[in-house]
């Protein structure tokens, strides 16, 4: 069967003026509604659903009526960059914006940054056209380098586990900041690995499959080789909390960003310990983070590593123990939900539109549009529970089975009338 969707390659030649060309054409749309959300960590929770954070692109947020299926894992990352940065610069202005000043702005923050690459930078110097600038700059940017089996060779075959710092920075610059993109990615990216070696080291030893994500981290960053060589070192003796606290870039969102990549690096090997998570605790209060911030940080991580799987991770894909960290990961967000339970069912109950559609479906079949209309109802809910709004995005969804089987008091008969008797105790949630 062929596909419904518009064909596009962001790996091409023109691929942003492809973009605004399909967005005029109503192809997909900015959503309004999406962007006039009053969230102040919206950008986060989007990052999140889509992927971004951990440089995988998951889904989109405005162009998932594209064919991703025929993009590469690099193609992807690069329009998912693309429409993030979009969506941030959109945020920040509020109001319509021309794609010819979106790209001025862009590569204005870009500046100092030409490329990785001897050949991306002379591209960069010869190119008079902004479009196929950006797009040169947004391609060095996707992928890293890193030596082939110690020879002179470079090979650029892993995505940016740091894109995301991209979109810190750019909101960054939008909000006045001058130094340029170059020297403030090193200093952010240093930040970043300081809290990532300090947790690796939690337990006194590195152990070899969280030195093989702390490498692809290293890579990721770019670093000068003097400053690299220097976070090998840190990462046989380790990093204080003095040191780190003094080498600390203060951003709240790089703080929630460098917590849950500490959380993330450990549960790629095993269950943390409550030495562990305790250690963890002091690391975020180093990063001058609260408790609440911790346990949100830390539950949005799990959850997205429990709804994506270990194959969809790619820096994950670093550990032989990928397998085990999605098992235990996908356990903790079962649990994180069910501590959401008793107030989900109190919030279900006091929305009197909610429980009239619900008690009506019991009697009949609801139409198309009251389905939207519970559904609707359901998000609305679910706003106000941060852990779980990570499913309210584009693309996202809340397991509707998992909540029925954790509220099922609140689910009309007519909404439970497929479902399968259970025959082992073991087979429940």
């Amino acid at each position: 069967m062929s596909s419904t969707k518009t064909a596009f390659s962001p790996g091409s030649k023109n691929w942003i003026a492809k973009f605004f060309e399909l967005l005029e054409k109503g192809v997909f749309s900015v959503d309004q509604d999406l962007i006039h959300q009053k969230e102040a960590n919206l950008t986060h929770f989007i990052s999140h659903q889509t992927g971004l954070i951990y440089g995988t692109a998951k889904s989109f947020i405005f162009s998932n009526a594209l064919e991703k299926s025929k993009f590469n894992s690099d193609e992807q990352l690069e329009l998912l960059l693309f429409e993030t940065l979009l969506f941030t610069y959109i945020r920040k202005k509020q109001k319509e914006v021309s794609q010819k000043e979106f790209i001025e702005t862009l590569l204005s923050f870009y500046n100092g940054f030409e490329g990785s690459s001897i050949q991306e930078r002379l591209s960069f110097k010869l190119t008079k056209n902004p479009n196929k600038k950006l797009e040169i700059l947004l391609s060095s940017r996707v992928g890293i380098k890193s030596s082939f089996l110690g020879a002179n060779y470079w090979l650029k075959h892993l995505s940016n586990a740091f894109i995301f710092l991209d979109v810190i920075l750019f909101r960054a610059f939008l909000e006045g900041e001058q130094t340029p993109f170059p020297k403030n990615y090193e200093r952010y990216t240093s930040s970043v690995l300081n809290g990532l070696i300090y947790a690796a080291l939690i337990d006194g030893k590195v152990e070899e499959k969280e030195k093989k994500i702390l490498y692809h981290f290293i890579a990721s960053a770019a670093l000068p080789k003097a400053l690299k060589k220097g976070y090998f070192e840190r990462m046989k003796i380790g990093i204080s909390l003095k040191v780190l606290q003094q080498e600390l870039v203060e951003d709240y969102l790089l703080a929630q960003i460098t917590y849950e990549f500490g959380h993330l690096l450990l549960q790629s090997t095993h269950i943390i310990s409550p030495t562990e998570r305790l250690k963890l605790q002091a690391l975020g209060s180093a990063l001058q983070m609260n408790e609440a911030q911790m346990l949100v940080s830390e539950e949005m991580s799990t959850a997205f590593i429990a709804q994506s799987g270990p194959q969809e991770l790619l820096v994950y894909k670093q550990s032989t123990e990928a397998s085990f960290a999605y098992k235990e990961t996908s356990k903790r967000w079962l649990r994180i939900i069910g501590r959401n339970r008793d107030r989900l069912i109190t919030e279900m109950r006091e929305s009197k539109e909610l429980m009239a559609l619900l008690q009506k479906s019991t009697k009949e079949e609801l139409s198309p549009e009251e389905k939207e209309q519970v559904k609707g109802q359901f998000y609305d809910i679910l706003k106000s529970m941060p852990t779980l709004a990570l499913f309210l995005l584009p693309g996202g969804s809340l397991l509707l089975p998992i909540v029925m089987k954790l509220v099922p008091e609140i689910i009309p008969s007519a909404f439970k009338v497929n479902e399968v008797e259970k025959k082992h105790p073991e087979d429940e949630l």
